[in-house]
């Protein structure tokens, strides 16, 4: 008897969720970052986010809170991605170009000089 090696059909979604959480824990970052800068409220409203779990936190000041919806946002959406996708085979082209497009956009949120351009700041 001959045995066949097979390889076990592996689906491709799960790098699929991997990528697109990843981009929804960056675009959390980036738009609570400019929710910070928005307004005092929102800041410390970010701030007090922060001050729940992680010690030491006045030293750092609302970037505590930033972290923290950064991990909720991908760790939430990691989990929520991973079970829909993790038996699918997916179009990577497509998950990359979104992937992009969404760092894109955080990378424009954190950005000083486009900041005070949507938020009429000098």
């Amino acid at each position: 008897m001959t045995q066949e090696n097979q390889k076990p059909d592996k689906k491709n979604g799960i790098a699929a969720a991997a990528m697109i959480s990843s981009m929804i824990g960056i675009l959390s970052l980036s738009v609570s970052h400019t929710l910070s800068v928005l307004s005092q409220e929102s800041k410390l409203m970010i701030h007090e986010i922060g001050k729940a779990w992680i010690p030491g936190v006045d030293a750092i000041g609302s970037y505590s809170g930033k972290e923290t919806i950064m991990l909720i946002g991908w760790g939430v959406s990691w989990i929520i991605l991973h079970y829909a996708l993790r038996n699918r085979d997916v179009k990577l082209s497509y998950y990359t170009i979104v992937f992009m497009i969404g760092v894109g956009i955080a990378i424009l949120l954190v950005w000083t000089p486009f900041v005070h351009l949507i938020t009429n700041q000098t």
